[in-house]
Formats: C-alpha cells, sequence, structure tokens
C-alpha cells in the first residue's frame, strides 16, 4: 500500500515536470514520454490501491 501512494506520488511529479518541459520548449517527444511515463505510474499505484 505504501508503494502504490509512492507511485501516486511519484507519478504527480512526472506529469508536472512533463507540463514544465512544455512551458520550457522543450522537444515534443520529451514531453510525450514524460507524460506517459507519469500517467503510467498513477495507473499503476491507482490500480494497486483499489486490490
Amino acid at each position: 500500500m505504501i508503494l502504490a501512494f509512492l507511485m501516486l506520488f511519484a507519478g504527480g511529479m512526472i506529469v508536472g515536470a512533463a507540463y514544465s518541459f512544455h512551458k520550457s520548449g522543450r522537444p515534443l517527444w520529451m514531453v510525450i514520454v514524460a507524460a506517459l511515463i507519469g500517467l503510467l505510474c498513477i495507473g499503476v499505484s491507482l490500480w494497486r490501491i483499489q486490490m
């Protein structure tokens, strides 16, 4: 359960980093990769919390 909340926190941080990358004009592939990894972390954490 603790791991799920840590992954939720990490996913939120990574999604925030993707938003920051987008605002600072980083390459689009970096924004997409960061957003996908962040959303994957959030999805896995929500799945583990429901278990």
